[in-house]
């Protein structure tokens, strides 16, 4: 058989059906410590979130109303853990503050998807919870996220693992000098753990461990149940007994009725373990009479069955009967009332998502609007380019088109002047041919002269058949150096002034073959007109080549105009 004590579940021995009726009634309620003031409590968190100024307030109410509704109203508290994650995902902030706020939301969301049996989902939670935590060196939120993962892992009941993870939490814990009730409540889920696996030693080394740090009263008296339940389950009951009185001195001590009316109630059961049930009697007395104090009617429907299981057991059927009836009288309107809370329950829930979805709805609206203006900044910015590329391939092609334009003019200008260098070529050579025919007619009068002042008539025939022979084979040595210079003084004076000025090591053959070159003759033009070999006038040109130190590739005349002499 199972009962809950704060918030676990602990195996108890097979009794008999009355008594085990007795045990699940009274102990069950060990772990509803539920105070008076609650409505207040939850008021009071409520008008916090809505009167916070800032996220960060916000938030942290948000997550401690979570924590107090936890095990009042499931579904909301799920709610709520989800808005502050969400929130926390929106924030762009992303500070330490904020990242351990969302690791203590991820935790606290795990644990309601453990009680409301979805292990895979919390164990997800609890990993991203740990991840987390590592990132940002949270050493405390790390003890908590490892600390539930012990408790997740022992209600899967592998409690090696769960036993692994409070050991670890209780390190860490220790290690940062936690707050030490923190520290004691690893110390007590261990025992737990140890009492699972029946292992009664280690459990209630344990638990004095937990007793030993617990720094509050009522952190103390929780960890005594543990210890009452550890005497209850090995049939020491006189010690469980021990150890409920010392509770009741506590909640007396600190005015915690409702505790206290609790404590009765479980000391009654471990009376009833000895069959003492005239103490039994007793301790449910005073139970129901603080109950009454408080009008806490869950307490007193389980206080009224118990006590007339004990008048049964004495056989005194007549009170058994009227607490039975009395009894039935509360659980009739328990459950009234539980449906009034239920109603309660789904309009809050309906509230939270009524406010979520309100949100949610505002949300879109902005994410449309600003999806709007994205596609209006899409939608111009793809004007602005297209504009763009219309202009450049414009003026791309108006470019072109000048650039076109300028070769053209520039070929045509080429072309002119080639044309030019052209007709001026001819001229030079009409010119030349011109001087040339003239130095031959000049040279020829003279020659006749000469032959007709000869006296003796085979001389004279003689004569005129050396000037016939010369005249067919060209061989004339006509003195044309006097007709070049004066035509280059003529045509070109800067380019016999740089010879002579520059070049004054060519010897007058070489500069009368350069006169000719920058005439433009041909090879075969210079030949014939100095009536030497074509042979003749490609060496010489190698030998001026030589001494003006250029190679075959560089033109002659050009390097000779062009030439600027080192300083």
């Amino acid at each position: 058989m199972y009962f809950c004590e704060n918030n676990y579940y602990i195996i108890m021995p097979k009794f008999s059906s009355y008594v085990c009726n007795i045990v699940i009634v009274l102990l069950t309620t060990s772990s509803s410590i539920i105070a008076q003031s609650r409505d207040n409590v939850f008021k009071e968190l409520m008008s916090q979130i809505k009167t916070s100024v800032s996220d960060s307030a916000r938030i942290h109410h948000k997550i401690e109303l979570t924590k107090y509704i936890l095990n009042r109203n499931i579904d909301t508290a799920k709610i709520l853990a989800n808005e502050v994650i969400e929130t926390l995902e929106r924030n762009k902030h992303r500070t330490l503050y904020f990242e351990g706020k969302k690791a203590e939301a991820i935790n606290y969301l795990a644990i309601i998807e453990a009680k409301q049996s979805f292990p895979e989902k919390a164990l997800s939670k609890y990993l991203e919870a740990l991840k987390i935590s590592k990132s940002i060196k949270d050493s405390t939120m790390l003890g908590l996220t490892i600390h539930n993962l012990g408790m997740f892992y022992r209600r899967q009941k592998e409690y090696d693992k769960a036993k692994a993870y409070f050991k670890e939490a209780i390190r860490i814990k220790e290690r940062i000098v936690d707050n030490p009730n923190n520290v004691a409540k690893s110390y007590n889920m261990l025992g737990v753990t140890h009492f699972y696996e029946k292992q009664y030693d280690s459990a209630f080394a344990r638990y004095s461990k937990a007793k030993e740090i617990y720094t509050s009263k009522q952190d103390i008296a929780k960890v005594n149940g543990n210890l009452a339940l550890l005497y209850y389950s090995s049939k020491q009951y006189d010690k469980a007994i021990k150890v409920f009185q010392e509770n009741i001195k506590i909640f007396k001590e600190l005015s915690l009725l409702n505790e206290l009316s609790t404590a009765y109630l479980n000391l009654a059961a471990s009376h009833n373990g000895v069959n003492n049930y005239n103490k039994a009697i007793v301790s449910l007395d005073s139970a129901i009479t603080i109950s009454k104090k408080i009008k806490h009617k869950e307490l007193l429907r389980k206080q009224y069955y118990s006590r007339s299981s004990v008048y049964k057991n004495l056989g005194n059927f007549e009170h058994a009967l009227e607490d039975y009836t009395l009894y039935k009288a509360y659980n009739d309107s328990l459950n009234n009332v539980k449906k009034a809370k239920r109603l309660v329950a789904l309009e809050l829930n309906y509230k939270f998502k009524k406010e979520r979805l309100q949100t949610e709805l505002k949300l879109q609206n902005e994410k449309a609007k600003k999806q709007w203006y994205l596609v209006l900044l899409i939608l111009s910015v793809t004007s602005a380019i297209t504009i763009f590329l219309l202009i450049r391939k414009n003026a791309k092609n108006q470019l072109a088109l000048s650039i076109r334009k300028l070769e053209n003019e520039q070929l045509q200008r080429k072309t002119a002047e080639q044309v030019l260098q052209l007709k001026e070529a001819e001229l030079k050579n009409e010119h030349l041919n011109s001087q040339i025919k003239q130095e031959y007619q000049e040279l020829f009068i003279k020659e006749l002269k000469s032959i007709l002042s000869i006296e003796s008539g085979e001389n004279k025939t003689k004569a005129i058949k050396s000037l016939l022979a010369s005249l067919k084979s060209k061989n004339i040595d006509y003195n044309t150096s006097l007709s070049l210079t004066e035509y280059l003084d003529k045509v070109s004076p800067s380019f016999k002034i740089k010879l002579n000025t520059h070049f004054a090591f060519l010897n007058e053959k070489e500069k009368k073959l350069l006169y000719l070159m920058k005439l433009r003759l041909s090879t075969n033009e210079i030949k014939d007109l100095q009536n030497i070999s074509l042979a003749s006038v490609k060496s010489s040109r190698y030998r001026i080549r030589k001494k003006l130190e250029i190679n075959s590739d560089e033109d002659i005349i050009n390097y000779i105009e062009n030439y600027i002499p080192k300083e």
